[in-house]
């Protein structure tokens, strides 16, 4: 990821930071071929620079990935709002999809039986290059503080 450069407000990035990484899940929406939208939540992890998910190679968001890659991820609920935009690319780099499976392990922990989810070898995995972030606090706007990749 290109370093983020702070453009507006005041909310601290750590706090941004710590927020990503208590979610449990977030929406990503991506663009159909015609144009439409499709917003679905999923389980994800955030290594501090990159959003990861993974996603069945039929769903509809692979299918839209495939042919635009460019994404919108939402977290937070409309009064603490995360905003993330980028482009979506699949994971190849085996080590790479090691450490972020590992993590998915630690993450997501069943808190009845302890099972611990992991990532399918037959999902894509995707990694999301982050080229922009707003966010804001308290469903005020006018707290909205922005970050822009060099």
């Amino acid at each position: 990821m290109s370093k983020l450069v702070h453009l507006k407000g005041f909310i601290p990035w750590n706090k941004v930071d710590i927020w990503l990484q208590g979610f449990r899940s977030i929406w990503v929406s991506t663009t159909r071929p015609a144009g439409r939208p499709h917003a679905m939540p999923v389980w994800f992890w955030w290594d501090g620079e990159h959003v990861y998910f993974n996603s069945a190679k039929t769903s509809q968001k692979a299918r839209n990935l495939a042919k635009q890659p460019g994404i919108v991820v939402h977290a937070g609920d409309g009064d603490d709002v995360i905003i993330l935009e980028g482009n979506a690319a699949i994971v190849t780099d085996a080590q790479e999809w090691q450490r972020v499976n590992e993590a998915y392990m630690t993450k997501y922990v069943d808190p009845h039986s302890g099972a611990r989810a992991s990532l399918s070898e037959n999902d894509i995995l995707y990694r999301v290059d982050v080229t922009r972030v707003m966010c804001w606090e308290y469903g005020v706007e006018p707290t909205r503080t922005d970050w822009v990749a060099e």
